[in-house]
């Protein structure tokens, strides 16, 4: 059995092998046929194999793409409330000068007007502390800083920003909320033809520069006068004068006498002791005052002489530009503008106490502004006492100018006394000293 078992399984190996032999051959076709192109199959990348004993790590995370962070819409600041802030609340208007002078009286009229300009209508109330570096200290120091204390002065004072009685403390820190009288000066002579000759009823100051005299006339030159007490203590404003004339090379003389008010001006005119005077008031008043001055000649305006440009009055355009773009050089003219510029570059301001936020000040500034604007009653009314149509300066005007005047201010000290020791060793020496 087991012998025909293996006979048996040797047939059928030997068949089988004849089959593959005839599929190799491949049958009755003789030609062979080419084996199909392989395709290639990946190599699988060799997957490191731990050694016993070591966990297998966790695999890292992916790493996100990033993805741009939505901006949040910005929350709207919600816009102010001027006369739900003000409403119920009193406002104090503070005057450092003493009751009964101009200052007092033009805040008093202003005062009077004010409460329905203010958003929300606040109570106003007018006081005096005549003290005014003492003002000046409370004003930045003490008073409250919500826009119910307002200080109410006649210059900037800048000094206060320079001494230790007040701390230092820069007029720069207050909130500037506008000022009501232009403080340019402008440059008046009067009966110009009969005091300067018949060519200076056409001519500005600047024409007349390196001649010795003016022509013709009874005095031939540019008369002004100042007290002796200006002169002697170093008053910037004299020493600008003079210092302008010299620089623009005009004729003239000075003079001093003990009393050089507005009263005193209109009198010397009259008698011929002086023809000229630098004052800014005057020019505004004279349609007021002397109404015929302007047309008839009898008044002349040779110059504006800063800190701004002269404006027209009631009669008029002024007959003759700035003086400052007349001086000989960058030089002469910043060194007049140190010595004019910073006791001079506002008159009869209004101001809040540093750190007063910036929208109450904005509106206190705005409903001023508006008053003087639009209340034709307040204009008539603060003009007559003031003697001169209100013009006032806004806000960013006013800001702006403190900065540049501050920051001209303390080289402005050592330049005027500089100045006017020259000027009145060469002018005035007998006053030296005194």
């Amino acid at each position: 059995m087991a012998m025909r078992w293996s006979a048996w399984s040797r047939g059928l190996a030997l068949g089988v092998m004849m089959v593959l032999v005839l599929a190799a051959c491949g049958g009755d076709d003789p030609t062979a046929t080419p084996a199909p192109t392989s395709t290639p199959t990946a190599v699988p990348t060799p997957t490191a194999t731990l050694a016993p004993g070591v966990p297998t790590p966790t695999p890292a995370p992916a790493t996100p793409t990033p993805q741009a962070t939505p901006t949040p819409e910005a929350t709207p600041t919600p816009a102010f409330d001027a006369a739900a802030y003000f409403k119920g609340k009193t406002i104090r208007i503070v005057a450092n000068s003493n009751p009964g002078g101009g200052t007092d009286a033009q805040g008093r009229v202003m005062s009077a007007f004010m409460s329905k300009w203010i958003p929300g209508n606040p109570r106003i109330v007018f006081s005096n502390n005549g003290n005014k570096p003492l003002e000046y200290l409370f004003s930045a120091t003490e008073a409250p800083k919500d826009g119910t204390y307002i200080s109410w002065n006649s210059t900037a004072q800048l000094a206060y920003g320079f001494e230790e009685d007040t701390r230092f403390i820069k007029r720069s820190t207050f909130q500037f909320l506008g000022s009501t009288i232009d403080p340019t000066r402008s440059w008046m002579t009067y009966d110009p033809v009969k005091n300067l000759g018949a060519d200076a009823a056409t001519k500005c100051l600047w024409d007349f520069a390196g001649q010795a005299t003016t022509g013709g006339g009874r005095h031939g030159a540019f008369y002004l006068a100042d007290e002796i007490s200006d002169i002697s203590e170093g008053n910037p404003l004299f020493t600008a004068w003079a210092y302008a004339l010299e620089k623009l090379r005009a004729p003239f003389r000075y003079f001093a006498f003990d009393t050089v008010d507005t009263n005193a001006v209109l009198t010397m005119w009259a008698r011929g002791d002086i023809n000229t005077t630098v004052r800014g008031s005057l020019w505004y008043r004279f349609p007021m005052e002397q109404p015929d001055w302007l047309p008839s000649g009898m008044m002349r305006i040779y110059a504006g002489m800063g800190p701004g440009e002269l404006k027209a009055n009631d009669w008029g355009e002024p007959h003759c530009g700035s003086a400052l773009e007349h001086f000989p050089d960058e030089e002469s003219l910043e060194t007049y503008k140190s010595i004019m510029f910073p006791p001079l570059y506002v008159s009869k301001s209004l101001w809040s106490p540093p750190g007063t936020p910036d929208n109450v000040a904005d509106a206190l500034s705005t409903a001023f502004q508006t008053a003087f604007e639009q209340d034709p009653k307040m204009v008539q009314k603060y003009g007559s006492i003031a003697g001169e149509t209100p013009r006032f300066t806004d806000r960013a005007s006013g800001t702006v100018a403190t900065a540049e005047n501050e920051a001209r201010y303390e080289a402005s000290i050592a330049i005027t006394e500089r100045e006017h020791k020259r000027i009145v060793e060469k002018y005035f020496p007998q006053y030296l000293g005194k």
